[in-house]
């Protein structure tokens, strides 16, 4: 499933919606390259760096938070 949109802010709804949707390790693996590729995307459509920036790193604490509830849910 791909995003409706090409909006930045379609994009990054639909990403965080792929995060909170991991359920495996793996899958916040290819969340990371998806968060990495969109990041890459906003560099190359010469997004404003404090946009990207911001983006950018909600989107990596967001990942951040659901491997590390994911970690946790598997060790308990």
């Amino acid at each position: 499933m791909g995003a409706i949109s090409n909006h930045y802010g379609d994009v990054q709804i639909w990403v965080e919606k792929v995060i909170d949707s991991c359920e495996t390790y793996n899958q916040t693996r290819s969340a990371r390259m998806l968060v990495w590729n969109f990041e890459k995307q906003m560099t190359e459509n010469n997004v404003d760096s404090s946009i990207r920036s911001s983006i950018g790193s909600h989107l990596r604490n967001l990942l951040s938070n659901k491997t590390h509830d994911l970690i946790e849910k598997q060790l308990s």
